[in-house]
């Protein structure tokens, strides 16, 4: 999740530390159980195997080229027709609209120009993976969202993201270590599954049990020497995964800790049975930790931040104590609109606020619906087709690894920065960005526009089938699918697209 930087920005009025990033979003800054490093060698694995690959089709296609040559009369080298090449480029430019539809004029990925002759070698011997459910899908109706919902839910299955024993998830395939942050995901991605349908309530794994899983675990948990949880636990035990949580600087995280407020309001109203247990946890009597300390600085917060991380995770401190907190949410959405704007593409502005694809969606798909939300929402999206109108490449700007790294995609910066990519530590990092699965289906419930649509299905033909749940996403290249392809299956991509394909269904 967030940069370091960027939540002093939002946080710096609190005490307790500012490092908001769980295993999901700071991948490469823990270290991996062999089975997570036998899963994160594969994007390296996976370049040299495509380098190999295309090193013998080359070979192959010069022997065949010599022997088309060979064939062909000397008399007549010129008859030979050109070919036209694959270019999704091609595709015409969208113009960005203050109200979005499925009216956007760009042409289908799958109406392109017709392969030349290397293309079409390359398929033969390499050949192209089949479409997958969005690409195939005439319409996004029903049923083909519910697959959508049923390829997400597939990371949270029993031994695959959630251990078999103790319920509890991990924030990556292969890595069985989690925060309140994967926490929260995992609560909400129970909830949403529930709605959708892929499970339901009563039966084994249902999502009681589940919750009963979880709730047991938040009641029962070690927490540290001030009494608040530790930054790590290990999913496969429960316990405190003391290597990376001897490293916090603070002695509480405050932002993970309001990311999975959010998810435990949300069962309060999904099962009102366990409301006693929930509140017992967060707000006592007898509550564990004395998270109402908290409560000042995020107050104190409000009246400046123009951060959509602070309304995210704050929102979730305002469920517990709305009156302490009330008319928080108003105020953070009034300072950004009112923080001025920046036009970098087209005649789509952004505010000039920080800016994250990834807690604005999860605002909109999991806290009360607000207008002012929904207007700053559909900006944000504006704006990614306009820079799609001015670069032809497909944009789905957010947070995740990429790169050995975990990066930050900036839409929009308090500074004025727009389409930025930092590292955890502010850092500018001068990369192709990667467009995020997670953001082109959250698009694409929202909007259900060609452009959305077709930087789905552009994702979708780069990425492996998601037999584990989605990948992360991949770069733009304008000759293929992505040079640069990230594999990994984790929690935050697949429960917000359960949260996307939730909202499509439910509303």
């Amino acid at each position: 999740m967030r940069s370091g930087l960027a939540i002093k920005k939002r946080f710096n009025s609190l005490t307790i530390r500012q490092k908001l990033l769980s295993q999901s979003r700071l991948h490469s800054s823990v270290e991996p159980s062999a089975e997570g490093k036998k899963r994160l060698s594969n994007k390296s694995a996976w370049h040299l195997n495509t380098k190999a690959k295309y090193a013998i089709v080359f070979a192959i296609i010069a022997v065949l080229l010599i022997s088309i040559f060979a064939f062909l009369p000397r008399s007549t080298p010129n008859n030979i027709e050109p070919q036209t090449t694959d270019n999704p480029t091609d595709i015409p430019n969208a113009t960005a609209t203050d109200s979005p539809t499925a009216t956007a004029t760009q042409k289908p990925l799958t109406q392109r120009n017709s392969p030349s002759i290397i293309n079409q070698i390359i398929d033969i011997i390499i050949p192209p993976k089949p479409p997958g459910v969005i690409e195939s899908a005439g319409v996004m109706n029903s049923t083909v969202w519910k697959a959508v919902a049923t390829n997400a839910w597939k990371y949270f299955q029993p031994g695959i993201g959630v251990d078999s024993n103790t319920g509890l998830p991990g924030a990556v395939d292969g890595y069985p270590y989690f925060t309140d942050w994967d926490l929260g995901v995992y609560i909400q991605a129970i909830l949403d599954a529930e709605k959708i349908g892929l499970i339901n309530r009563t039966e084994p794994w249902g999502a009681d049990y589940r919750l009963n899983k979880v709730l047991t675990f938040l009641e029962t948990r070690e927490l540290n020497n001030a009494s608040y949880p530790y930054w790590f636990y290990r999913a496969d035990n429960g316990k405190v995964y003391t290597e990376q949580s001897n490293k916090a600087t603070t002695m509480a995280d405050s932002v993970d800790i309001g990311r999975l407020f959010v998810a435990l309001n949300n069962v309060k109203a999904y099962n009102s049975t366990m409301g006693q247990r929930i509140d017992k946890i967060v707000i006592g009597p007898g509550n564990r930790s004395n998270y109402a300390a908290l409560i000042p600085g995020v107050k104190a917060e409000s009246a400046y931040s123009t951060s959509i991380y602070f309304y995210y995770v704050a929102s979730g401190y305002a469920c517990f104590w709305p009156t302490e907190l009330a008319g928080l949410q108003d105020r953070v959405l009034e300072n950004i609109k009112n923080a001025g704007t920046v036009t970098p593409y087209g005649n789509a502005p952004l505010p000039k606020a920080d800016i994250l694809c990834e807690p604005l969606l999860c605002s909109v798909f999991e806290l009360p619906r607000n207008p002012k939300l929904m207007e700053l929402a559909t900006m944000v999206y504006n704006a990614h087709e306009a820079r799609y109108a001015a670069t032809g490449q497909f944009t789905a700007f957010s947070e995740g690894n990429a790169y050995g790294e975990f990066i930050y995609e900036w839409v929009s910066t308090s500074a004025g920065e727009t389409w930025i990519v930092k590292l955890q530590e502010g850092i500018p990092k001068n990369i192709n960005p990667i467009i995020y699965t997670k953001v082109t289906l959250s698009f694409l419930a929202l909007y259900n526009t060609t452009y959305a649509k077709n930087a789905s299905v552009y994702v979708e033909k780069a990425l492996p089938e998601p037999t584990r749940g989605y990948g992360e996403g991949c770069d733009f290249i304008p000759d293929g699918y992505g040079s640069y392809v990230v594999k990994e299956v984790g929690s935050n991509t697949n429960g917000l697209i359960l949260g996307a394909a939730r909202y499509a269904l439910k509303g």
